[in-house]
């Protein structure tokens, strides 16, 4: 009893300290004007949370589906666990007080396995703020339809937008978007279909669809967050703005990132996805060994893309709002990170802090409940939304950083150029 008492104690010091430090670091970094701006941004416009969360949602609705799907199809020692709660919910003795079998069950070594493992997520999440925060899938499929059919002319703006900026070569652009809408269209089949397509069919092509697929789920990812940077600068500029006109701007400033997008997105391809591909044909096998691709290249590769985006963290946001090319925003952002780079080191600082307590928390809590019991089925359905707050309130942040430290001398609002 004393022992417990003591750990209890302890815990709750614990607790104490690290709540403390955190209201000191919220309290006293550089940009914290900036962080609470974000927030009555995404009060003033939920509009951002919410889209982030609904895409977050609908893609952990699609996994549970899958999950399903194959709880049916997979022989019954393959199939992935469904149950409404763990076994020991009837035992008195166990259901919450710490067993395997029990309501809540998280031992001391998983959170600490946990705390280490949510540590290279959270920079991967950290490098998505400032390029691609959300997860499109499968909501791309259905918007990759309404591509490729005229759909309240915002077709007609993207394609005006790509001859503006590209000239001829817009149409070639446009043609391979929409090859990777039609494989983001056949992609959800590709996930449902292991059991139905024959077998050397789904597993020389399936990947191929895969990856041409995540050209549009990611091309779409940076557009809506293209509109939401622009819906936060609207907010710290004190601009009225109609929502369908804002769309449009985006689709306008959405051409400007293209570039350095498609840039990011062919060392995604050629780092990641390539190998992927290669290693399910004969001819190429032997030179993708596929334990030494999972085991060492992905890793590396992954790295790799996250430490060029943080690196270049700042030219997606000065594309989205100012009109240049990559070149000239690349050479801006390092001047630019020059002058600011004590308020950025700050900003990077807090949000890796919250992304990285925020994907503990949610491992632990899914790891706590078990896999497949109907608490974690909820878990999954409400942690999209938590993280769509998260990730809201961080990127409106960005933006008010942006604007407040690391502004161009002279700047022009993209709505201010192109009335909204």
């Amino acid at each position: 009893m004393t022992v417990t008492s003591s750990l209890s104690q302890n815990t709750a010091l614990l607790v104490a300290g690290a709540l403390a430090g955190y209201a000191i670091m919220m309290r006293t970094n550089p940009v914290r004007e900036s962080l609470r701006d974000g927030w009555l941004a995404i009060r003033r416009y939920p509009f951002i949370w919410v889209c982030i969360g609904f895409l977050g949602f609908a893609h952990a609705v699609f996994e549970l589906g899958i999950r399903a799907y194959l709880g049916r199809m997979l022989p019954h020692e393959e199939r992935p666990a469904f149950q409404w709660v763990r076994e020991a919910w009837r035992d008195p003795d166990l259901w919450l007080t710490g067993s395997p079998g029990s309501l809540w069950w998280l031992p001391s070594e998983e959170v600490t396995r946990t705390a280490r493992e949510s540590f290279y997520p959270a920079i991967e999440s950290l490098a998505g703020l400032f390029h691609n925060l959300t997860t499109t899938f499968p909501i791309s499929a259905v918007v990759a339809l309404m591509f490729l059919m005229p759909w309240r002319e915002r077709t007609r703006v993207l394609r005006r937008g790509l001859r503006r900026r590209f000239g001829t070569f817009a149409w070639v652009i446009y043609a391979a978007l929409s090859l990777t809408a039609v494989a983001s269209i056949a992609k959800p089949f590709v996930y449902a279909s292991p059991e139905v397509l024959p077998p050397l069919l789904w597993t020389h092509w399936g990947q191929v669809v895969v990856s041409v697929a995540f050209a549009f789920e990611y091309l779409l990812g940076v557009g809506i967050q293209v509109f939401l940077i622009l819906m936060a600068f609207a907010w710290i500029r004190g601009l009225t703005f109609h929502r369908e006109a804002l769309i449009e701007v985006a689709i306008r400033r959405f051409v400007v990132v293209l570039p350095w997008s498609a840039i990011v997105l062919l060392l995604t391809f050629l780092s990641i996805d390539l190998p992927l591909i290669l290693k399910n044909f004969p001819a190429t096998a032997a030179y993708f060994v596929e334990t030494e691709i999972f085991d060492y290249w992905l890793g590396i590769a992954r790295a790799f893309l996250t430490l060029i985006i943080l690196v270049t963290a700042g030219v997606q946001v000065r594309l989205a709002l100012h009109s240049s090319s990559w070149r000239q925003a690349m050479r801006e952002h390092f001047l630019m990170m020059g002058r600011a780079w004590w308020p950025f080191a700050w900003f990077v600082i807090v949000a890796f802090f919250h992304y990285f307590v925020w994907i503990a928390v949610r491992q632990n809590i899914s790891s706590g409940v078990g896999e497949g019991t109907a608490l974690w089925i909820a878990w999954s359905l409400v942690a999209p939304w938590i993280a769509g707050v998260i990730g809201a309130w961080l990127l409106a942040s960005w933006v008010c950083v942006y604007r407040r430290y690391v502004r161009p001398t002279a700047s022009v609002s993209p709505m201010e150029a192109q009335p909204a």
